[in-house]
């Protein structure tokens, strides 16, 4: 390998053109990151009283709220650093679950899902998830936002597959 190189060094320095699969790759622009829309969205009805928008999120967060990751009902192997990588990994199946749980169930009930910016989503739901708030409870005021979404006007942004 180390031969290949230096022929293709001498090659250049003699002004002879370098293969191409030599050459250095020019840098690409990294992408813009793009929001999950499978954790960051909203659910809207059209027409659907606040009311009645707080109290379908109320029973589909029922419904979500005691999910366990099958992580959560298995001992865990490899001692503290084994236990410290499987809760987190039971953690990210419980929001994956719930998040995947709230649209099952506010989608049968006719809601649609928009995405939201993540930055805005953190804000909203106290960093948290659509179910349980950083402190892993329900917070009535996280509902509350979720409600007047749901029952006011059509968001701007861009409406998900359910």
């Amino acid at each position: 390998m180390r031969h290949f190189i230096l022929g293709l060094a001498a090659l250049a320095a003699a002004g002879g053109a370098v293969p191409s699969a030599a050459k250095e790759p020019a840098a690409e622009q990294p992408a813009e990151p793009q929001d999950d829309p499978a954790k960051f969205f909203v659910f809207h009805l059209d027409g659907v009283a606040f009311e009645t928008a707080r109290a379908d999120y109320g029973y589909c967060i029922g419904q979500s709220w005691r999910i366990l990751s099958l992580r959560d009902k298995t001992p865990s192997q490899g001692g503290l650093l084994g236990a410290l990588i499987n809760g987190r990994m039971a953690e990210i199946d419980r929001f994956r679950m719930r998040n995947a749980a709230m649209r099952k169930c506010m989608g049968l009930m006719g809601y649609a899902r928009y995405a939201m910016p993540e930055s805005e989503w953190k804000i909203l739901v106290k960093q948290g998830d659509i179910v349980v708030a950083d402190n892993n409870k329900v917070d009535p005021e996280v509902v509350e936002r979720l409600a007047r979404l749901a029952s006011g006007p059509t968001p701007a942004t861009e409406r998900l597959d359910p």
